[in-house]
């Protein structure tokens, strides 16, 4: 499962989950076929360049952390190669965390006691016990940065309207300023702790109120939350180099809202990108609309499935995702729960307020590429991960998208170029037939047969 440079092969990795093909490997002669061939063509075209990457990762919820504390340190390792290892693994090196508890937090907390408007009683209590844990032997094994943004699902209940951290409810205006400098708190307090938080989102899903932690926010209000009371607790408390994420929620009206919230101009001087989820459908264009119009990079937040899902089709949807947002501009994927058992869980009671662990497994909860389940205490590596793989594993930071051209509407088609050099090719057959998908580049081809429901990652 290396990464290989050849001059006379092209190294052809695939996966095909109704033949129980993961990453098999195997050689192809370079330009074995016939150059001027028309059918059946992929083209690559690597004088054409685009964005470059930043990474590939997942979200260090505390679910997933509670789970890695159950594991015995021989799982531990195994977890960590799977993912954090280039060469064993599938190279992760962009991740999530969250301020106060989300939907997948073993309760309801923030870090902070109730009524506190000066931040005095601000802890990491809760992250010592699982979160961080957790980070700091991914960051430790890992031997590139792990690049991390942090998002809040929703201030403490007495900052808000409906003084509840469940079921949306909007920011108080007394608290604007308090809850500005709260993001500093907590970046800080993580660095001390030796975890560097390189961004922040304004919200998690700040258009949908939920069962779950969630919090209320217009165009207006994150626009107005930045330019008056965000970037002055930032820059009052050192963290000028925090980069900013805007939106943070699913791609059907990503412009219109980035567009809204970038027309303060001081706004679209300090935000860096724009974040995005998917359950709301593809709308991939709406990401292109974003990088032509907008001129701001993109960066998928969050994405995942039902439990209840036939898990090879979920993994095709990923490969799909992934795919068509770096077609459309991303610069960096983020999954959702890097681990969860096989429930798709757990998560906290949605209904109660209460200061244990109030566990809420049902039988519609969310896969990861890597379940841990807890009856047998076995890691399982689903299908996700290998189609997620296809691409983190093979695609480096700092690599170059470049053009390709495709015959097939069941094809979908990416291309990189790594910076020392190699370039990398998935291509998704989500047909129930084999395709052909012949690579064109440079002058030469090379033959080449895709298996129904199948991912390849053409190295050469």
């Amino acid at each position: 499962m290396g990464v290989y440079k050849v001059e006379k092969f092209i190294n052809k990795i695939e996966t095909c989950p109704k033949e129980n093909i993961y990453f098999a490997e195997q050689q192809l002669e370079l330009n074995n076929f016939p150059s001027e061939t028309e059918w059946g063509i992929v083209n690559v075209f690597d004088d054409v360049k685009y964005q470059e990457v930043l990474g590939f990762g997942g979200a260090f919820t505390e679910s997933s952390a509670y789970l890695y504390s159950l594991m015995s340190k021989e799982d531990k390792c195994k977890f960590l190669e799977l993912y954090f290892d280039r060469e064993k693994g599938i190279g992760y090196n962009f991740g999530r965390s969250h301020i106060n508890s989300c939907d997948f937090s073993i309760s309801i907390y923030s870090s902070v006691e109730d009524g506190d408007k000066t931040l005095e009683t601000f802890n990491l209590d809760r992250e010592k016990k699982y979160i961080l844990p957790f980070l700091k032997d991914a960051l430790e094994y890992c031997d590139e940065e792990i690049v991390l943004f942090a998002s809040p699902w929703s201030p403490p209940a007495y900052m808000k309207d409906n003084n509840d951290m469940l079921h949306g409810g909007k920011l108080l205006e007394e608290y604007k300023s308090v809850w500005a400098h709260y993001y500093a708190k907590y970046i800080k307090a993580m660095a001390l702790e030796g975890v560097k938080i390189s961004a922040i989102t304004i919200q998690n899903e700040p258009n949908a109120t939920q069962t779950w932690e969630s919090c209320y926010y217009s165009p207006e209000d994150e626009a107005e939350f930045i330019d008056k009371y965000l970037i002055s607790a930032l820059d009052e408390e050192g963290l000028s180099d925090i980069k900013i994420m805007i939106w943070d929620h699913n791609k059907e009206c990503v412009y219109d809202r980035a567009k809204k919230i970038l027309s303060n101009e001081r706004v679209n001087k300090r935000v860096w990108a724009v974040a995005h989820h998917w359950y709301s459908g593809d709308h991939f264009e709406g990401l292109r609309l974003v990088h032509e119009q907008l001129h701001k990079p993109l960066v998928c937040g969050e994405f995942c499935g039902p439990i209840t899902e036939d898990v090879n089709m979920l993994a095709e949807k990923y490969g799909i995702e992934i795919c068509e947002n770096f077609n459309n501009f991303e610069i960096a994927s983020c999954d959702w729960n890097l681990l969860l058992d096989q429930n798709g869980g757990p998560y906290h009671n949605r209904n109660a307020k209460t200061d244990g662990d109030l566990f809420e497994n049902k039988d519609d909860g969310c896969y990861a590429p890597i379940l841990y389940d807890t009856e047998k205490n076995e890691l399982v590596v689903t299908t996700i991960y290998y189609y997620i793989g296809h691409f983190s594993k093979y695609v480096k930071r700092g690599a170059v998208r470049v053009a390709t051209t495709k015959h097939n509407k069941d094809l979908y088609t990416c291309a990189f170029v790594n910076p020392d050099g190699g370039k990398v090719c998935v291509v998704i057959n989500t047909s129930n037939k084999k395709i052909s998908a012949n690579l064109r580049y440079d002058g030469g081809c090379t033959r080449n047969i895709l298996k129904p429901h199948s991912i390849i990652t053409l190295i050469f």
